[in-house]
């Protein structure tokens, strides 16, 4: 699957926590967060369609509405995955073993990897 740059993640993020939404909802509320300028943030939803992670779903008179194809959970996860086999061969324990190394892991981390490991 196609990966989505820093800045269509802001439109990701926006559709994941308020669903559906139209053209003039997008760029009014990622605008205000990121002083783009409306072309600059239909241009990120146009790729975004392109890409395959965004659908135009209807037209409400002449506003396309627009919904996320791929959940938020599914992304993530994805790019996880993505994550460790690029950096690590796929390997979980190597992962693992690098982040154990290069940060100090709270008492609750640890209780918690381990419940994870257990079920």
């Amino acid at each position: 699957m196609k990966e989505i740059s820093k800045s269509e993640l802001e439109i990701m993020q926006f559709l994941w926590k308020n669903g559906e939404s139209t053209s003039v909802d997008i760029v009014k509320n990622v605008g205000q967060k990121t002083d783009w300028k409306n072309n600059t943030i239909m241009t990120l939803v146009s790729r975004l369609v392109t890409k395959g992670f965004v659908e135009a779903i209807r037209n409400k008179g002449e506003l396309i509405i627009y919904k996320s194809k791929i959940s938020e959970g599914d992304y993530k996860a994805q790019e996880t995955n993505n994550f460790i086999e690029k950096i690590y061969d796929g390997s979980i324990n190597d992962m693992l073993v690098a982040f154990a190394k290069s940060k100090k892991l709270t008492k609750k981390d640890l209780k918690d990897l381990m419940k994870i490991i257990d079920d």
